[in-house]
């Protein structure tokens, strides 16, 4: 199984609620909708980090630094089925509406994706 893991953080001038509209926002779920529909992946998820105190602890525990605002994972089957799905040109299309749309909200270089293998 492939995933796609993407931690989003909010732009510095999107407040948090702000940031929460945008996420759930119709427009956003038709993007949403509109880039599975196209990737066809076996499972996808977009989750929205909760707003509590145990987050801050576990971070302030670890050191780590600034918290993600939320998630988008997609899982495929193989390499194989992505490959075909994500160079599409309907893909390369939506993915670039896709980004049009979340630049108005996110901090596109403070996010961190990647491909992980899952048994």
């Amino acid at each position: 199984m492939i995933r796609f893991i993407n931690c989003v953080r909010r732009r510095r001038d999107v407040s948090v609620e702000e940031f929460r509209r945008y996420w759930q926002s119709p427009e956003f779920d038709a993007l949403y909708e509109r880039l599975v529909a196209i990737l066809e992946p076996h499972r996808c998820a977009r989750n929205l980090t909760l707003q509590v105190s145990a987050n801050e602890l576990v971070r302030e525990e670890r050191g780590s630094g600034e918290a993600f605002d939320g998630t988008i994972e997609f899982w495929w089957s193989d390499a194989k089925q992505l490959l075909q799905k994500y160079d599409s040109p309907e893909a390369l299309k939506i993915r670039e509406e896709m980004l049009g749309y979340q630049e108005q909200f996110i901090d596109m270089a403070g996010c961190r994706a990647f491909f992980t293998e899952y048994e």
